[in-house]
């Protein structure tokens, strides 16, 4: 019988994906909320393409970390993602020692009024205007919006509640008068469905909850039909922009402190510089002698 002339040799591949969701089941039995369980294996993701191995060495990540330091992202991105890293090693029974970076107390940007007006007129779809009102109007994290269950609204009371935002910290927070038409509209409109055991406020079409990455990509095409070309993600649209507006006309750095849930009044106080136009007011009046 004459011999099969096949080339059996197969091209090895590294499938990174049981170890990312390994790692991804640690960080959910660690009690590591659902955004930072999301970045988290996000970071490790990019590192295991780059080490080009599943089981990468420590040195491996002290190069890559050297390599980010390096590069043109912002400190505090190569911080969080070197706290994923050492999460990573972590749960591996390993140690990782990598140099925290200083990171600039300063709001690198921030969308203003005419820009916000253009990305809410832009967004025709009502549970994206919804949600994009209540982010902004609520100053909400990324998180704290998709984690909102129906419980949590008290529509008579105009409140909100967050549960288990960032740090573990709680809070009640008004709604303002501006989103309350919106969301009864909204809720009016949306069928109520259960996932995962639970009623949330906001799903997507397929009836999945929210994540992180389809929360940015939905913001990044209502921002690009608006024809905004200022830098920023849905963090800087919930965050960055309201409060830099509030301060811009008047708000007291103690009550902006209390909507933003800051634990420490120095980060609140981020934003005093962003009030340009203040200032250059300030200056007119008083320097001129």
């Amino acid at each position: 019988m004459a011999r099969l002339k096949v080339n059996w040799s197969r091209k090895t591949t590294t499938d990174i994906d049981p170890t990312l969701r390994r790692f991804e089941r640690w960080l959910v039995e660690n009690g590591y909320r659902e955004a930072c369980v999301q970045t988290y294996v996000g970071a490790v993701k990019k590192f295991l393409r780059v080490a080009g191995s599943v089981n990468p060495t420590l040195e491996d990540a002290v190069s890559w970390h050297g390599d980010l330091a390096e590069s043109k992202l912002a400190r505090s991105t190569v911080n969080i993602w070197s706290a994923a890293l050492k999460a990573f090693y972590r749960s591996r029974g390993l140690e990782l020692t990598l140099p925290h970076m200083k990171v600039s107390n300063k709001i690198p940007y921030f969308f203003n009024e005419d820009e916000v007006m253009a990305i809410l007129n832009a967004t025709i779809n009502l549970k994206h205007y919804t949600m994009l009102s209540l982010m902004f109007y609520c100053m909400l994290r990324a998180g704290d919006l998709m984690n909102l269950e129906d419980d949590d609204l008290n529509m008579k009371a105009m409140t909100l509640r967050i549960r288990d935002g960032k740090f573990g910290k709680s809070a009640i927070l008004p709604i303002p008068q501006v989103c309350i038409p919106i969301l009864e509209e909204y809720l009016r409109i949306r069928p109520k469905i259960e996932i995962e055991g639970k009623h949330f406020v906001f799903y997507t079409d397929r009836q999945n909850k929210w994540t992180l990455r389809s929360l940015e990509v939905m913001f990044d095409l209502c921002k690009k039909r608006a024809g905004v070309k200022s830098r920023g993600s849905v963090h800087v649209w919930g965050r960055h922009s309201p409060a830099s507006i509030m301060v811009r006309h008047g708000c007291d750095i103690y009550s902006l402190q209390q909507l933003m849930r800051h634990s420490s009044i120095n980060t609140t106080a981020r934003y005093l510089h962003t009030d340009v136009a203040t200032l250059r007011e300030k200056q007119n009046k008083y320097l001129d002698f």
